[in-house]
């Protein structure tokens, strides 16, 4: 375990010193308290802290995706939108036309 000032975790974060004290008494920053040597950041904690908030980060907005796994086999249409009456009437007589299976009498 390694510790550094807070002026060092300030420069980690990007933020100014005063901003870095005041998220330490906040303990929004893993810290430790020593007694002539003041206050020390926690480096390991820290760098895992600002790992963790940029891939949430990047995850919400939209730098991750996952694709999700259709189950079905349904046909998608590429251009979007509703079907005009051909494309829907064609549809249909495709869905008729599915051939049905039938039972055997015993």
């Amino acid at each position: 375990m390694s510790l550094i000032s807070v002026e060092q975790a300030a420069g980690m974060l990007g933020v100014s010193r005063t901003t870095a004290y005041r998220m330490v008494s906040d303990r929004l920053i893993p810290s430790v308290r020593l007694m002539k040597r003041g206050v020390r950041v926690h480096a390991e904690q820290l760098q895992q802290m600002i790992d963790e908030a940029a891939a949430a980060s990047i995850s919400n907005a939209g730098g991750i995706t996952e694709v999700p796994v259709c189950p079905t086999k349904e046909r998608i249409h590429p251009t979007g939108g509703s079907l005009s009456n051909n494309q829907m009437a064609k549809e249909l007589d495709a869905l008729l036309e599915l051939p049905t299976s039938q039972r055997q009498k015993p």
